[in-house]
């Protein structure tokens, strides 16, 4: 049995002085940007790793290097921690996320199967250079639909769901209103085997309904749409119908994300540098569905809650999507911290994607209490940086001295005589200071006359 935790004690010494982050501090969020360079991955990575593992932690990494991994193996025999180690690649282990999210919430979790399936069409769409921008309604909302008309089919007929069959079960739905009753078209779809299996699995009423929708709905749309909404799903989804993305999501489970609530120490060695986008979708469907499961951590026995968690991201403008910000702002209750590296701001709003990226950046960075910056180049996050850090009230203070004289003589002669002489000279001096108090000075001028 895990002990329990006191929050306030120091995990991370920062000077002798005896400043130190605590539990507290990580379960409150670390953020570091930096030029390469800077020192982020050698320094505050390292340094907050170590401390997290010696907590006894349990935690999720992604990874974006390939020498990433080789440096969790060695933090992890620093710190004794190396039984504790989950090596995941492309070959050795597998992780059905519809499967697992069906098992963990029973019934319940075949609605919640295609909430996810849409996130992770959401996930495929902007990954890559140009990330993708969400569509007109219409087209989400009839995703949704076919989705809500499969994954019930597909569960009653092989008390399990694939990305696969989710795909072959669309790619084989009837076009024409009497082809559900032709005996050449039955005998070769997909779609009508998986129809048959689920018969007195899944309630009337349910049938009936999905089977209106394909009958009616479904068919009643123009060609064209229909076309073009399989091909947006086949296009999202299709990476999972092949190579080491099917051998891993769509077979055998061997490892998932309930591990780290008893110290497991998973590391997504899945570096996109060398598996390009495959890794970026493998890695962040994988973190959706930790994410997800730690959320609900609180419903289990204590035991499953007491340990402390941590999602570790270095590079993290490769990983990051819309759901990290409302993540962050919910899941310290479920003692889970989050480290997240990257260079600089514009690398978040280019990966960010869809609509308003840089407002939604800004709205995931606002949930890391702890900013770490390191050299930077870039003026933008610098200028941030300097923002955030605050600004304060310079005193100044100012002094003047000046000083003039003029002088001016005059005669005029007419009927009678008149001599003048007239002189004025003048001089001033004045001071004052900006520290809230002043003072000033100045001579009189004078003027005289003589008559005669």
């Amino acid at each position: 049995m895990v002990r329990t935790i006191n929050l306030d004690t120091p995990l991370l010494q920062l000077s002798a002085a005896g400043d130190a982050v605590s539990q507290r501090d990580f379960l409150e969020h670390i953020f570091a940007c930096g030029a390469s360079g800077s020192g982020k991955t050698s320094g505050l990575s390292k340094y907050a790793a170590r401390a997290q593992l010696l907590s006894g932690a349990g935690g999720l990494v992604l990874t974006t290097k390939p020498e990433d991994a080789a440096m969790w193996v060695e933090l992890c025999r620093e710190t004794k921690r190396l039984d504790s180690l989950i090596m995941v690649d492309q070959h050795s282990h597998g992780f059905n996320f519809l499967e697992h999210e069906i098992s963990r919430q029973g019934e319940a979790g075949i609605t919640s199967s295609i909430e996810y399936l849409i996130r992770v069409i959401e996930i495929a769409n902007n990954v890559g250079a140009a990330a993708g921008r969400p569509g007109e309604a219409f087209w989400e909302d009839t995703k949704k639909q076919i989705l809500r008309n499969a994954v019930p089919i597909l569960w009653a007929a092989r008390e399990t769901v694939r990305v696969s069959d989710v795909l072959e079960f669309l790619r084989s739905a009837p076009t024409q209103p009497d082809q559900m009753r032709d005996p050449a078209w039955q005998q070769h779809s997909f779609f009508f085997e998986m129809f048959t299996r689920a018969e007195g699995r899944i309630d009337d009423a349910t049938a009936a309904r999905i089977l209106s929708f394909w009958e009616r709905e479904w068919i009643g749309l123009e060609q064209k749409t229909r076309s073009n909404i399989s091909i947006s799903l086949s296009t999202a989804l299709d990476r999972f119908n092949h190579g080491w993305m099917r051998e891993m999501f769509t077979g055998a489970t061997n490892f998932m994300p309930e591990l780290c609530f008893h110290g497991a120490i998973i590391v997504l060695n899945l570096p996109p540098l060398t598996l390009n986008d495959d890794a970026l979708i493998a890695q962040q469907v994988i973190k959706y569905a930790w994410q997800r499961t730690v959320l609900t951590r609180n419903a289990l026995p204590p035991a499953d809650r007491e340990r402390p968690l941590f999602l570790h991201v270095d590079e993290c403008q490769y990983h990051i999507n819309s759901f990290d910000a409302e993540f962050l702002s919910t899941c310290r209750g479920s003692r889970v911290s989050s480290i997240f590296l990257t260079q600089s701001l514009p690398s978040l709003y280019a990966r960010m994607g869809g609509e308003n990226s840089r407002d939604r950046v800004h709205q995931l960075l606002g949930n890391f209490r702890t900013k770490v910056f390191h050299a930077n180049g870039c003026a933008e996050t610098n200028e941030w940086a300097a923002k955030t850090i605050g600004r304060t009230v310079k005193r100044r203070s100012s002094f003047n001295h000046s000083e003039g004289t003029s002088e001016n003589y005059g005669a005029n002669m007419g009927d009678g005589s008149n001599v003048g002489t007239n002189s004025s000279s003048g001089s001033s001096m004045s001071w004052n200071s900006g520290n809230g108090s002043g003072g000033s000075w100045s001579g009189s001028a004078f003027r005289t006359t003589a008559r005669r």
